[in-house]
């Protein structure tokens, strides 16, 4: 499987693209804001680098081939969903919002993700007019 290119890097407002990266990421481009789900570009999915189950293929695009990412959805903390690694990456070069489910809000801060976090419980909305 090749990696490939996003599409597009702008969408304008009224325009939606949907691009599968692996596992349970994927890049959902829409009115002009580019999403990223469950982000994981690490190697293993595991608190350690050296041990635990591996990537077996690449990602679907390249790290550095994403758009500029304005959010980021994760939906709960298994190391598959919340990858650290990808997340410190994503807040040092994207500067997103992170939208992460009740009580990760912290976990992440703990991790050095201290701005732009938000917890969402059940039936809970965000203004995503960012």
């Amino acid at each position: 499987i090749k990696q490939r290119q996003v599409q597009q890097k702008n969408i304008k407002n009224g325009e939606c693209c949907v691009t599968f990266i692996n596992h349970s990421t994927v890049l959902i481009q829409i009115d002009g804001k580019n999403i990223l789900t469950d982000p994981i570009w690490s190697k293993r999915a595991s608190p350690f680098s050296w041990i635990g189950p591996k990537r077996v293929i690449l990602p679907g695009v390249k790290f550095e081939d994403l758009p500029p990412i304005d959010i980021v959805l994760v939906s709960h903390n298994h190391y598959d969903h919340m990858d650290i690694p990808t997340l410190k990456r994503l807040y040092k070069e994207h500067k997103p919002l992170f939208l992460v489910s009740k009580g990760n809000q912290s976990y992440l801060k703990s991790k050095g993700i201290k701005r732009g976090v938000k917890d969402l419980d059940w039936w809970d909305q965000v203004d995503l007019d960012i």
